[in-house]
């Protein structure tokens, strides 16, 4: 049932029966990623096309509310409210990347978390790989590990700037136990960052694009799927994205001009098959054999059930 008790709400399919239809930021510019307001007495028409709000909190922020829109035009607030607005805001630029010190990964470059383990271990007794190659790949990665014994998956750029770090709990057995949490979260806990630090991600390994400029590129969602890959096909450079939601125009920036094959994980082929053909400029190929497998599996997984039950 929808809800009017407020004559002015963010557009939602749940509100008019209709799809959202998200437009380009006014202040970021990024495409799809805003959310207008749409008058409730006025058919559900929109109050102003850059009245709305940018799905982008940390790294645009941008949210202009209809207060703001009565503000600025003092002489229609008796009015009914139409789509021609007269004061749009100017649009700000969106802050500008704030790296965190490569003084962190120092701190916390201990290889003795679980994972390490239990990569260390796979990669040696089920995969019969050199333990010089397995330790070079973790090297490579630049994987660090916390006081509690978690995993740290660093982001770090093709500039060799440290973005954020993704904190990972994974059992003895490889698998993930909990949520992640993030570096970047911990450090404005502390009051080592301000509240409004903006969080630009990007890939998980994009730094060793530099390092091995002439490998094919291989995208996957999990880190811990690149990391075993990497190890078992050394011939590609395998890069993450963190997630099925991960994949981003703004992630894939660093490929362009590079051979890149994307492997999702089963039951994202169709919805990354969609954002990869609204990304221009990729020279890539998109994987669908992991369609045949059980939901959410992933290249790791089937090596690791090829290791245990070989054929």
């Amino acid at each position: 049932m929808m809800n009017t008790d407020y004559r002015y709400q963010l557009e939602t399919r749940k509100l008019t029966g209709r799809p959202q239809q998200k437009t380009a930021c006014p202040q970021c510019g990024r495409q799809k990623c805003f959310v207008r307001y749409l008058d409730t007495y006025d058919n559900f028409s929109y109050l102003a096309d850059w009245v709305g709000k940018c799905d982008h909190q940390h790294s645009c922020g941008y949210h202009y509310k209809p207060s703001d829109y009565y503000r600025d035009n003092a002489w229609l607030r008796d009015k009914p409210a139409r789509r021609i607005v007269q004061n749009p805001p100017k649009p700000k630029p969106a802050p500008p990347l704030q790296p965190l010190s490569m003084d962190l990964m120092a701190m916390f470059h201990r290889p003795h978390s679980t994972f390490w383990r239990w990569y260390s271990k796979v990669c040696a007794e089920k995969l019969k790989l050199k333990p010089e190659l397995v330790r070079q790949v973790y090297e490579d990665y630049r994987i660090g590990c916390n006081r509690e014994g978690n995993v740290i998956f660093w982001q770090i750029d093709r500039h060799f700037r440290l973005h954020t770090g993704k904190i990972m709990r994974y059992g003895e057995d490889g698998h993930r136990i909990g949520n992640p949490k993030w570096v970047h979260s911990e450090l404005i806990w502390l009051k080592q960052l301000p509240p409004d630090w903006p969080l630009y991600q990007c890939l998980f390994g994009e730094h060793l694009l530099a390092k091995y400029p002439d490998k094919t590129v291989c995208l996957v969602e999990s880190e811990k799927t690149a990391c075993v890959m990497a190890a078992y096909v050394p011939q590609c450079l395998w890069l993450a994205t963190g997630g099925c939601d991960g994949l981003t125009a703004e992630k894939l920036e660093c490929l362009r001009g590079k051979k890149v094959r994307i492997f999702p994980d089963s039951g994202c082929y169709a919805k990354w098959k969609a954002k990869m053909q609204s990304i221009a400029g990729i020279d890539y190929h998109i994987d669908k054999s992991m369609e045949s497998h059980p939901h959410n599996t992933d290249l790791c997984d089937l090596l690791m059930e090829e290791a245990e039950h070989p054929p």
